[in-house]
């Protein structure tokens, strides 16, 4: 891969390492990292998206490559090549996520908007009832589970729709930078990495982050209190935020590997921890309820 790297983006390096499927080498006192990157379509908006990046401190930069291209095809295989500058990688915390990284949306970068989520969470459920519709004699043993999360993700779009309705957006809650599945697992590298950047409201990452948390059991509500007191949202923004928590897109997402990969473990072992996950959106509701004062699903609290 060294002469790879060499060739293409004309440096003389001669030590690298492979860690976690990227190539890490320094060139000049300043890192580097060589990944694949499978999201192709970057190389249409990223000239905008790196404009916009500009002034925020640490998002990565994408090199073009001696054909003038951002990605590189290694015997077959996309890649780019991102100069990282001095940050350490590490896992992030919670503290990492930030609201405040506002992106405008312009043509180009109307393709990686995800915002708004209404119609993305109803065309979400409507595939899957259908898809379950027509494969319902293979999937009768996950019928129970479906029916359950399914209804606890039309509750979470019914919120949302009320939320939309009933609240005035305020300045914070422009769109910013964001991430698809941002988790405990998720890395620094990951995080400041432009290929990863899709654009949202603030509250979609450190939702998913907490999401995380209940997957991994580690579910910890004082350290959720200590990031909002320090990142501020709109009275809109606590509660699209709940509405969000409560879409439990991991089961989606547990639900799509299941039909890509003919295995439902994940969805067996979700099975087997409905009742703490009832539990979860109670404490997480009961939360919301009692610090912001917010309009409550009845169900979910009272259910013990």
């Amino acid at each position: 891969m060294k002469n790879f790297i060499n060739y293409y983006y004309n440096f003389n390096i001669h030590n690298i390492y492979f860690s976690n499927e990227k190539y890490f080498f320094d060139n000049d006192k300043i890192r580097y990292v060589l990944k694949l990157c499978y999201n192709l379509d970057i190389s249409s908006y990223y000239y905008e998206l790196e404009r916009q990046l500009e002034k925020y401190k640490y998002f990565f930069a994408i090199i073009l490559n001696r054909e003038n291209n951002y990605i590189t095809w290694i015997e077959g295989k996309p890649y780019i090549l991102l100069k990282v500058g001095n940050i350490n990688n590490e896992k992030i915390s919670v503290f990492d996520i930030k609201n405040n990284y506002f992106i405008e949306i312009s043509s180009k970068l109307s393709m990686i908007n995800r915002f708004p989520w209404i119609k993305l969470w109803e065309n979400k459920i409507d595939y899957f009832e259908e898809w379950l519709f027509v494969k319902q004699e293979g999937y009768k043993k996950i019928y129970p589970l479906f029916h359950y999360f399914v209804g606890i993700a039309e509750n979470a779009l019914l919120y949302l729709k009320e939320s939309e309705r009933e609240e005035v957006k305020e300045q914070s809650d422009q769109l910013v930078v964001s991430h698809d599945r941002l988790g405990i697992n998720y890395e620094l590298y990951d995080y400041y990495d432009p290929s990863n950047i899709i654009i949202d409201h603030a509250s979609r990452d450190i939702s998913e982050y907490i999401k995380s948390m209940f997957l991994y059991k580690i579910w910890d509500l004082d350290l959720i209190n200590q990031y909002l007191k320090k990142q501020y949202f709109s009275r809109y923004g606590i509660r699209i935020l709940l509405a969000r928590i409560l879409f439990p897109s991991f089961f989606f997402d547990y639900l799509e590997r299941m039909i890509t990969n003919n295995s439902d473990i994940d969805l067996l072992y979700l099975e087997s921890r409905v009742a703490e996950f009832q539990s979860f959106i109670k404490d997480i509701c009961l939360f919301f309820y009692e610090n912001y004062n917010i309009p409550m699903i009845p169900w979910i609290i009272k259910k013990t």
